[in-house]
């Protein structure tokens, strides 16, 4: 097993990470099994060959994240992170709206 990992701040609420990170995973196909409003900091999903999970903590002003993949394929896990992260990382509140 493979895993690739992440951290970055995002100006934005907690409520808001956690929906950005959910919408991440359904538009690059993941099934989300841990979802972004059920009380708790993260979510994951995945596919059968990548797991991934996006963790939420907030601060003043922003939300520290963290994006983890899991995967037998290092590339495939390094590659799911990469996507996630960068997805978070370009998303606003215009765009889920």
């Amino acid at each position: 097993m493979h895993a690739h990992w992440g951290t970055f701040t995002k100006a934005t609420s907690l409520g808001n990470g956690l929906t950005f990170a959910e919408n991440a995973m359904r538009r690059h196909g993941f099934a989300v099994w841990d979802l972004g409003n059920d009380g708790d900091y993260q979510v994951i999903g995945g596919t059968s060959d990548v797991i991934a999970t996006v963790v939420c903590v907030p601060q003043s002003g922003n939300v520290w994240m963290t994006v983890s993949a899991y995967s037998t394929d290092s590339g495939l896990a390094e590659r799911t992170r990469n996507d996630i992260r960068a997805d978070i990382v370009n998303r606003s509140l215009l765009d889920d709206g």
